[in-house]
């Protein structure tokens, strides 16, 4: 929570003058954004965020017409950004990666606001690449950097807009844990494409050996253990399999459903894809689109690529990098840049994702099946 200098006279009188009812209202805020109601029921919580806003507002916002809501708003957007951009941070920082813990151990993420400095050091020289990624395309520039040099991950402004949300919360039409939701999605979304985007890449820097590519069925399983074997030798660690949902299972396939046992029968059942293969665990990797559109950010080659990974927490190729504060900005406080009038709030957010590999792993690479 912001200190109690950073808000207007009128805010801090809408609390009674007393910053514990700022702390408090602060934590109904963050609780009903995360679905928690200790206190307050999931009614009584939107109700008291909205009647709190109401009178930070001055207004009725329900009753209010179009431009007694633009003159408030206008008013009092500073309020509104620095109560909301605390639990939006705390909502990017802590739940987003949330869906998918095990990948996550692949990415390693400095927040610069927490005063964490833009630099990751190499000291290994086993395969000294760096992709870096910035810009709405994932766009990918590869350069080599030497074993002992530290180096920096480029950053980007991104940007998503949030005024009609915030109104359609203010007038009842979603709850604050939706409008928070709405907020944080697309950026998730986002994230989560630049980080698949530059897992699946890693391939790129690959020793030769350290691939098998070959069609997957029941003749060429043994060969795909051999690699698997050789990779976990070279590496001098266990290993996991993480590849797309569509390329584990075909991995899997190659294990007749006759020889299941009943509970890999149930498993399969339940989850449509097994924990393990052979002995070796296996982490598929759920699709996401890429933001804005319905396509799948794995393209066809992605589904082909299964890689090895050692188990080893010094094994994070992933680099991602939070700069500064998410910042809420509102535009056209007047009703007239826009075309159709209406009022932007917008959230802005700062940074990149690379890769750098400094340690062995392998890669089976599906290969269609040759007919007869």
């Amino acid at each position: 929570m912001r200190d109690i200098t950073c808000f207007s006279a009128n805010t801090v009188a809408q609390f009674e003058n007393n910053y514990d009812n700022m702390l408090q209202f602060n934590e109904v805020l963050l609780d009903t954004a995360h679905g928690v109601y200790d206190k307050y029921n999931k009614e009584e919580s939107n109700t008291i965020i909205r009647n709190q806003m109401n009178k930070i507002f001055g207004i009725d916002f329900k009753k209010a017409n179009p431009m007694q809501r633009r003159q408030a708003f206008r008013i009092n957007k500073n309020e509104f950004f620095n109560l909301v951009e605390d639990v939006l941070v705390d909502r990017m920082t802590s739940g987003w990666n949330a869906a998918n813990a095990f990948f996550m151990n692949y990415v390693e993420t400095k927040n610069l606001a927490d005063g964490d400095q833009n630099e990751f050091y190499v000291n290994d020289n086993s395969l000294l690449q760096v992709s870096k990624f910035a810009g709405n395309h994932h766009d990918i520039v590869r350069q080599n950097v030497t074993p002992g040099v530290a180096f920096r991950i480029d950053t980007s402004w991104y940007v998503i807009k949030v005024y009609t949300e915030f109104e359609l919360f203010m007038l009842g039409r979603i709850d604050w844990a939706e409008l928070i939701d709405r907020m944080s999605r697309s950026i998730e979304q986002y994230r989560y494409s630049a980080l698949y985007t530059a897992f699946m890449s890693m391939d790129e820097s690959l020793p030769t050996d350290m691939i098998l590519e070959t069609p997957l069925s029941e003749t060429t399983k043994d060969a795909v253990i051999d690699q698997i074997e050789a990779v976990k030798a070279a590496a001098g660690y266990d290993v996991v399999l993480v590849g797309t949902r569509t390329a584990i299972q075909k991995l899997q396939n190659t294990i007749n459903y006759n020889m299941f046992s009943n509970d890999m029968k149930n498993e399969r059942y339940q989850n449509g894809i097994l924990g393990n293969w052979e002995g070796y665990t296996c982490l598929p990797l759920s699709r996401i689109n890429a933001v804005g559109t319905r396509d799948s950010v794995f393209s066809a080659d992605d589904n082909k690529k299964i890689f090895i990974l050692p188990v080893d927490p010094q094994f994070r190729p992933i680099k991602q990098v939070f700069e500064g504060d998410v910042e809420l900005i509102e535009r056209n406080t007047d009703g007239n840049s826009n075309m159709d009038r209406t009022m932007e709030a917008s959230i802005w957010y700062k940074e990149g994702v690379g890769v750098v590999i400094n340690q062995l792993f392998g890669e089976i690479k599906i290969a269609d099946s040759v007919s007869a």
